[in-house]
């Protein structure tokens, strides 16, 4: 083990204000807490920094300006020169050229934050003080994946709260303090013991977590009972650390009197981080794939779902992918391709609506599509509008909700290791059946189908890219429903088999088919959407192909009273949860003039609900009926169809109502569209707005710069009044003079002798002041000082008295002369 295998990294990230926020949290840092501090203050390239004397002055702790790479010293705090990048590789510290984009901030905080994650793990503090523009958001989401601890300025404690402001809306940072805080909460974070064993033992006790887990529950409408026991320790534990709490017990306590708390481990949870291009090797397989699917598409539009898409640059980073294949982003259309990208993380989900991402994402995107994607304004990099536009971003848990159809592409990356075996399996075969024939799944670098590699064929020649298989049993079964939970739902349709969680053999897919024949000798299964997954029997004289009709397979593709009902139905059983029928339509056939629906739900609750849809026919005569010449017999049953017809008014005046409904949720979707469209605007208003953070960045710089030039000037001031003092208590008349003879300051007694009543704060020329008779020429021998550099002694006498005239040179560090001093001195 090395030197620094034990040591925790601090990095530090500040900008416009940052100075005296560094102060603030220096005076703060504990003395010994075997913690390495690097400090990435954004500075002026031409102009020399004096942060290192000035944090110095406010710590006790050794603060060094590197200049070469070092491993470091526990408790010491190092500073970034300007116009250079700091990084920590294999336990040391070194300096590196910018990279990226010239606008740029230097030293890059997300460089910084960056490496410590990648070469500390959980052993990483990451600090955004004040400071203006968006650096360090993506350096927390890497601190935050790592296992590492994230802290941000308060807001209201920041000179400029751009830096830490961005940094809190990624949903990443674990604490905001004021700078004093951090330093006092830092001791206490770093005491903590780094470890799990006290959240492993608590699997012995399933109670007390499944008691967090339920809490979680209640407020966030999401089930994590079925994430990996590891992730969920992991992740308390980094609340718990945060938080400075030890004892898991309290920490419950503390999460049920703490809505906050509950919201910062739900987000910890969803791990909402990515990057663009994440692990390019198989970024270029699948451009390959990509390219293959786009040549051998059958339909018009290719459909791609990118599940838990985070803050959206995977999908983006896919919309390249595809519009490259396409033959570019002026050939992109919706109708050609729609990139559907969820997640169920609201806060990320807003930041891939609006496209726009830190300058430093530059750094992960090929120089070939930097320019043909992307625009820079400022510090910000914003995502072409051709590409936005053909992807679509909701909310959406792929193991809860139900899961888009007909896909052609589907990526899960980095997901699936979070979840235990169990429920990889349930969103597995969601995406199987998600999938068209022969679609593509694009999983993770740690990832694999598992045990559900008869599902899915592993492309060859790439690496984590899969293809649907084709099966040889009927996929209208298995695949419409969820696999382990199919015996559930044929139970729900007959009400005579017990739910079972085994696999779905080829006798149960029979036993549904016989099933469902005999309910529905004619007919066929939808889903929610009205889109038909299966069909028995022969329903041709329902049916209604013209040039108008979609060639989906949907019940727009029934006859005209038809087509309009059987959604209706749809909804009705939904939500009753019992068969309900249509009414009946004209409609020949070989044996029937009459044809009705009746819609049978096969309710799911662990996945999507279907429709078993029944085609009833039968044959009626048209007779014109006398009721005064009926029997009270037959007028009985007269009134009973009557009323079995009104009954049946009845629930075509409710299916209309349903269908206004439906229009209604319509119009609410093209209202939401027109939202949409509205911060489409917003957006583009706010790329208006950044159009001046590169001005804003040079600004940074010139406020450090003056920052550090208002400390120098006190410091002067300090130093002048000081010098003054001497002047005027010394009992020798001098005087200060520079290169052009001129007086800059003098002692009361030299006013006196030279006879000056006020010296000017323009200074006054050597020349000018009266000497005694029989002095010597005092130019004369400033000058001579000057051009020997050497210091002069000139003797004189005044009234039979002896006196000394000292000319002294001034000079700089540099040994550069700036003037000199006269000092005139009596010998008796």
């Amino acid at each position: 083990m090395s030197d620094t295998d034990d040591l925790i990294f601090v990095g530090i990230a500040a900008s416009a204000g940052g100075l005296e926020a560094a102060s603030l949290l220096v005076q703060n840092l504990p003395i010994s807490a075997n913690a390495v501090y690097v400090m990435a203050q954004h500075m002026s390239p031409t102009h020399k920094s004096l942060l290192t004397s000035l944090i110095s002055r406010e710590t006790k702790l050794p603060v060094v300006e590197l200049k070469d790479e070092i491993t470091p010293e526990p408790n010491t705090i190092y500073i970034t020169p300007p116009n250079l990048d700091v990084m920590v590789e294999n336990g040391k510290i070194s300096l590196h050229n910018p990279s990226g984009h010239p606008a740029t901030p230097k030293p890059s905080a997300d460089r910084l934050f960056k490496s410590i994650a990648a070469d500390c793990g959980v052993r990483c503090v990451g600090i955004v003080l004040s400071g203006t523009g968006t650096d360090g958001s993506y350096g927390v989401q890497a601190i935050r994946e790592s296992g590492g601890i994230t802290i941000a300025q308060d807001t209201a404690s920041a000179k400029y709260d751009g830096m830490p402001a961005s940094a809190i809306e990624t949903g990443c940072v674990d604490l905001t303090l004021t700078p004093a805080q951090m330093g006092q909460h830092l001791e206490k974070i770093l005491s903590v013991p780094r470890d799990f064993d006290a959240l492993r033992h608590i699997n012995d006790q399933p109670n007390r977590l499944s008691e967090l887990l339920q809490i979680l529950l209640a407020r966030t409408r999401i089930d994590f009972r079925d994430y990996k026991d590891n992730t969920v320790n992991r992740r308390i534990n980094r609340r718990m650390v945060a938080l400075g709490i030890d004892d898991y017990e309290s920490y419950v306590q503390h999460c049920r009197t703490s809505l906050e708390e509950v919201d910062a481990l739900h987000r910890d949870l969803l791990i909402s981080v990515t990057r663009f291009f994440r692990d390019p090797r198989q970024f270029e397989q699948l451009a390959e794939e990509v390219r293959t699917l786009a040549r051998n598409r059958q339909r018009q539009q290719l459909r791609i779902w990118v599940a838990g898409c985070a803050t959206g640059e995977e999908a983006y980073s896919l919309a390249i992918l595809i519009s490259e294949a396409l033959g570019g982003p002026e050939v992109l259309e919706k109708n050609s391709v729609q990139i559907f990208a969820t997640d169920i993380d609201e806060r990320a989900l807003e930041v891939a609506r609006k496209g726009v991402y830190p300058i430093t994402a530059a750094q992960d995107i090929p120089p070939q599509y930097l320019e043909r994607y992307f625009t820079t304004t400022g510090s910000n990099l914003v995502v072409s509008p051709e590409i936005r536009a053909i992807t679509l971003f909701s909310k959406h848990n792929i193991f809860q909700d139900p899961p888009f159809i007909n896909v052609d592409l589907i990526t899960l990356r980095n997901v699936l290791i979070y979840f235990n075996a169990l429920l990889q399996e349930r969103v597995l075969n969601r995406i199987h059946y998600a999938l068209s024939s022969g679609g593509l799944l694009f999983l993770g670098t740690s990832e694999t189908v598992g045990a559900l590699d008869v599902q899915f064929e592993a492309r060859a020649g790439a690496d984590k890219i899969y293809s649907k298989r084709n099966l040889a049993r009927r996929d209208g079964v298995a695949g419409f429903m969820d696999q382990r939970r199919l015996g559930s739902s044929i139970a729900q349709a007959n009400s005579q088999t017990k739910a079972t969680n085994a696999a779905v053999s080829e006798a149960e897919i029979q036993m549904f088919d016989a099933l469902a024949k005999s309910v529905a000798p004619n007919g066929f299964i939808a889903m929610q959407n009205s889109n038909i997954v299966r069909v028995f029997g022969d329903i041709t004289p329902i049916m209604q192909l013209t040039e108008d009709t979609t060639l989906t397979l949907n019940t727009r593709i029934l006859r005209a009273g038809l087509r309009d009902e059987a959604p209706s139905l749809i909804s009705m059983a939904a939500k009753a949860k019992i068969a309900r029928g249509g009414r009946w339509h004209k409609i020949a056939g070989l044996d029937f003039n009459e044809v009705r629906l009746v819609c049978y739900p096969i309710i799911n609750p662990n996945g999507e609900n279907h429709f078993l849809m029944a085609m009833v026919t039968r044959t009626e005569t048209d007779t014109e009926t006398i009721v005064e010449s009926l029997s009270d017999k037959e007028r009985t049953k007269y009134i009973l169809q009557i009323e079995n017809e009104m009954q049946s008014t009845r629930e075509a005046l409710q299916q209309t109502v349903e269908e206004l409904q439906t229009s209604n949720e319509e119009l609410q979707a093209v209202n939401e569209e027109m939202q949409s469209t509205n911060e489409e605007l917003q957006s583009t208003n706010e790329e208006l707005e950044t159009s001046n953070e590169e001005l804003q960045s040079t600004n940074e710089e010139l406020i450090t710069v003056n920052e550090e030039m208002q400390i120098n000037s006190s410091e002067l001031q300090s130093v002048t009044i000081e010098l003054s003092a001497v002047l005027n208590s010394t009992p020798y008349p001098v005087l200060v003079v520079d290169q052009a003879l001129i007086i800059r300051r003098a002692s009361t007694q030299a006013l006196e002798f030279f006879e000056i009543e006020e010296l000017p704060q323009t200074g006054m020329h050597l020349s000018l002041c009266r000497l005694p008779d029989g002095f010597p020429s005092i130019t004369k021998s400033a000058s001579e000082v000057f051009r020997l550099r050497e210091p002069l002694t000139v003797p004189v006498e005044e009234d039979g008295k002896k006196l000394r005239m000292d000319y002294a040179p001034l000079s700089d560090s540099m040994g550069t002369m700036l003037g000199m001093t006269l000092s005139i001195i009596r010998l008796d």
